[in-house]
């Protein structure tokens, strides 16, 4: 019969490397091979799974450094296949390993989410006697000794009886004494680091002082414990939060929980606005808004200057606010499946590194000012209306994923083929009413489609203002008898040779 070899697809070879935590082939597989570390297996589970199951945590942290670098944090939150809705943190802490669990803490997973049975990882631990492992996940993987030290907020010279605004202005005016003295020192910096602290303790103070009571136990816990991150999630089922006061639709108190830096609201129906005392969250990094009836965001969601992660995917949101604009740390946007028919609120967030804005009105991409965006590594706009690739599209030197499935698409611009082909890893043009025959075809390959199709372009496309490559001038080029073609009564371009 001779010598049969078996071959392996990219991805049979993927998940090989992460179950033998061969790193080097791993580390192939997720930057020139395509593969992802949400990619899931035959029985549901993702890669990141795959590793916490096994407890492979050098093959683990290699995937949590990816999503860490491509800032798709929502990856170690995906849940099962079979149903029952555990995350990877679930099954690592269900079967006692600690390192994976470290990993998944360290990456910042969220160690709150909650299973269709209602238990979270913690749980998932003690319920396997693994109670030093749970009492470490509820601290969100922090080490006992740094959960105990909550000395410095003890005051030795505050009066005996002080209210918390008292202590406020107390603190104000010794503010002000240090500022009047700010020449008797010589050290500048410890001046300004002193400054510093009691104006966040005058704030705090501040904060307290004037806090509604919270409603939802999980704003209480947030509020009490400092808490980085804070999930609210409600389905109208068995995830349920408790009544608010009338004419609100979430705990007033939310926005008093100063010390998030993560906050994730999910509702449903139950969320058409969000307050615009979002911005009380002055050191918020990630706002997660999706799966809710936002029919728009305030123009206040342009004070939270430290805001990197905005997702707000399927509601009905029909416009992003100008002020977005002044988010100037923004890198992932995600706003897909909403209302959506202008971009030009981010034409001027050129940190950013995901752009997500699947199934919504666009007919046009120009907008973004995409050669500003010089940190983009994906953009995805599939399920639109859109036209035309941006001309500028090519100047996105970092791109690596071009989806741009189901629009409108006739034609690709000469400048696509300014994007290096070593760096893109896919582009995706399915669905779209192509004119060119040999692009066409090329949409039907998978193995070396980027290469051959920006090598294409870089001689064939459309030159910006009309007009193609060969024939961009009006030659004698088969580009050229196309738009001479066109420009007449659309004749049939003769086959290629």
């Amino acid at each position: 019969l001779g010598d049969r070899r078996i071959t392996m697809s990219k991805r049979e070879k993927y998940f090989e490397a992460l179950r033998k935590q061969k790193l080097d082939t791993v580390r192939w597989s997720i930057g020139a091979g395509g593969q992802s570390p949400g990619l899931r297996d035959d029985d549901g589970y993702t890669a990141i799974m795959i590793c916490a199951q096994g407890n492979l945590h050098k093959a683990l942290r290699m995937l949590c450094d990816h999503v860490r670098r491509a800032r798709e944090k929502e990856l170690m939150d995906l849940t099962d296949g079979d149903g029952e809705g555990r995350t990877a943190l679930m099954m690592a802490a269900h079967n006692g390993h600690v390192e994976a669990c470290q990993e998944l803490l360290d990456a910042g997973c969220n160690y709150r989410a909650k299973c269709r049975k209602g238990m979270t990882a913690a749980d998932y631990a003690r319920k396997k006697g693994h109670d030093e492992l749970a009492a470490r996940i509820d601290r969100g993987g922090e080490s006992e000794e740094e959960d105990t030290d909550d000395d410095d907020d003890v005051d030795p010279n505050a009066p005996e009886g002080e209210t918390a605004t008292q202590r406020s202005k107390r603190k104000k005016k010794e503010l002000e004494a240090l500022e009047r003295r700010g020449g008797d020192s010589g050290d500048k910096k410890q001046q300004e680091a002193t400054q510093k602290k009691a104006e966040q303790e005058a704030k705090r103070l501040e904060a307290e002082a004037n806090r509604p009571t919270p409603c939802w136990a999980e704003v209480d816990k947030a509020i009490a414990g400092d808490l980085k991150e804070l999930a609210l999630e409600d389905d109208g089922g068995d995830l349920a939060l408790a009544a608010v006061p009338t004419g609100e639709e979430v705990d007033p108190a939310t926005w008093w929980a100063i010390s998030v830096n993560n906050l994730k609201i999910s509702m449903r129906a139950k969320l058409t606005v969000l307050p615009a005392a979002v911005a009380r969250l002055s050191g918020l990094r990630t706002l997660i808004l999706s799966d809710n009836s936002l029919t728009s965001l305030p123009g206040e969601i342009g004070e939270l200057s430290q805001l990197r992660v905005l997702e707000a995917e399927r509601n009905q949101i029909a416009s992003i606010p100008d002020e977005i604009a002044n988010c100037k740390n923004l890198e992932n946007v995600r706003v897909g499946y909403n209302k959506i028919t202008d971009l030009s609120a981010l034409a001027d967030c050129d940190n950013l590194v995901t752009l997500v804005v699947d199934g919504n009105a666009l007919d046009s991409l120009e907008s973004l000012n995409l050669r500003e965006k010089q940190r983009l590594v994906t953009l995805s706009a599939k399920k639109n209306g859109i036209e035309s690739v941006p001309a500028d599209l090519g100047k996105c030197q970092l791109l690596a994923e071009i989806f741009l499935n189901d629009n409108k698409i006739g034609d690709l611009p000469m400048s696509m083929g300014e994007l290096k082909e070593k760096k893109v890893r896919a582009i995706e043009l399915d669905g779209n009413p192509l004119n060119d025959p040999k692009v066409k075809k090329m949409m039907g390959k998978s193995a070396n489609l980027v290469k051959e199709l920006l090598v294409y372009v870089r001689k064939n496309g459309v030159k910006e203002g009309g007009g193609g490559g060969k024939g961009g001038k009006g030659g004698k080029g088969k580009k050229g008898k196309k738009a001479k073609a066109e420009s007449s009564d659309d004749e049939p371009e003769p086959e290629p040779e």
